[in-house]
């Protein structure tokens, strides 16, 4: 299985990529926070090029979001650097990446579907093959909820303090969190 996370500059289907990031997990085999970390793929975009050759979109609302996020997730996603790649290299990267993993029938969960919609329009935009067939997406929140009796897609994982390990909106500890709730959940008594 993968979990898939974006972050945008805006929640339209059209919008900027900032950076995205997949983790693949085995639930039989269950992973540490730590190692699910050091498992990802990461890929920091090129904001610029997006807007200018493909005309991706922002939000000002977006903007005024990220202004309020921790340094780490503005740093790691929002912040230009010289090392960010082109959307068509960072994609041809991660699909090597995903084709390495030799798991062709394995669900993608991202929360909520807005990262699917967003991944889904740059595909048809540019005419390339979908990395992920769109009967593979599912919602990790649903999946969660069903699983552990939650109402808002969240679910305790024992012996994990979340506030000392997750940045939020860093989507590698986005997606490693939401793993951990997946497979270390707790129900609800």
């Amino acid at each position: 299985m993968f979990c898939f996370d974006i972050e945008t500059l805006s929640k339209s289907s059209e919008a900027v990529i900032l950076s995205l990031a997949c983790i693949y997990f085995n639930p039989d085999e269950p992973q540490d926070y730590n190692s699910l970390l050091k498992s990802a793929f990461f890929a920091k975009l090129n904001v610029e090029h997006q807007v200018k050759a493909h005309s991706r979109k922002i939000n000002k609302s977006t903007i005024e979001w990220w202004a309020k996020q921790c340094d780490h997730a503005k740093n790691k996603s929002l912040v230009p650097s010289k090392n960010d790649e082109l959307f068509v290299d960072a994609y041809e990267r991660f699909r090597v990446w995903i084709k390495s993993k030799n798991d062709p029938d394995a669900w993608v969960f991202c929360r909520g579907m807005l990262d699917q919609l967003v991944l889904d329009s740059y595909e048809e935009q540019l005419g390339i093959e979908p990395i992920f067939h769109y009967s593979k997406w599912r919602d990790i929140r649903t999946a969660i909820d069903f699983l552990y009796g939650t109402k808002n897609g969240y679910a305790t994982v024992s012996n994990f303090d979340e506030k000392a390990f997750v940045i939020k909106h860093d989507p590698i500890h986005d997606c490693a969190y939401d793993i951990m709730q997946l497979v270390h959940g707790e129900q609800i008594k």
